[in-house]
């Protein structure tokens, strides 16, 4: 009888504890949530990390600076206050919707471009993700701004001659497979010239060549 009783409060001791931990999987967050377990692919929903199968929120970068840092970029340090305070607003309001972590706030505060910038937390620059053939529009479009300055004045044959070179880099930036970070980089730089010069070493030189080519064949 004693033996049987233990046996009974053995299977009933056993019971409970597995009637607590259905109890704790109830109220367990899903899989991939905040403190929930990672999904089967160890990810975890977007701004969080997979740790020892656990989803945790890593510590967030301090968005208020990253907007500062970014908008110098974009302004310059001497914009006016009222020029300065919505691009500000604008780039926290996205470092907030990406879940910038601290460690991506730290490197975006050591870049020198946006670019830059856009490699250490891709998900705060949507517009940076180049897809498709789309964006050589905006490539060749901000090239030929850059170039249109030193063209003033030109006479009608040398700006015909203008208008078939930004035709060609379009042309190339579509057929030639142009890599997505070389076709990023000169998006981001604008009419920026500098910042364009940054990106002449993302090319390779078998595309470079290839273009080259292009223009020869032109003129």
């Amino acid at each position: 009888m004693i033996r049987l009783g233990l046996v009974v409060m053995l299977a009933a001791a056993l019971a409970g504890c597995q009637s607590d931990k259905a109890a704790a999987g109830e109220t367990r967050p899903p899989l991939g949530k905040e403190r929930g377990d990672c999904k089967p692919d160890k990810v975890c929903d977007k701004g969080l990390l997979c740790l020892s199968n656990l989803c945790v929120r890593p510590p967030p970068a301090d968005c208020k600076a990253v907007g500062e840092t970014l908008a110098s970029m974009e302004l310059g340090n001497y914009a006016e206050q009222e020029t300065r305070d919505p691009v500000v607003a604008k780039y926290q309001a996205a470092c907030d919707k990406a879940f910038v972590t601290k460690e991506q706030g730290e490197c975006i505060d050591k870049a020198t471009d946006k670019w830059t910038a856009s490699q250490c937390a891709p998900d705060m620059f949507p517009e940076l993700k180049v897809e498709g053939t789309g964006d050589c529009v905006a490539i060749a479009n901000n090239i030929r701004a850059q170039m249109q300055k030193g063209m003033t004045g030109a006479d009608p044959q040398t700006q015909q001659l203008f208008d078939k070179m930004v035709r060609v880099v379009k042309e190339s930036c579509e057929q030639d497979g142009w890599p997505p970070t070389f076709k990023a980089c000169v998006i981001a730089a604008g009419k920026n010239a500098d910042a364009m010069g940054k990106c002449n070493n993302l090319m390779p030189k078998d595309m470079q060549q290839k273009l080259t080519e292009r223009m020869t064949k032109m003129m």
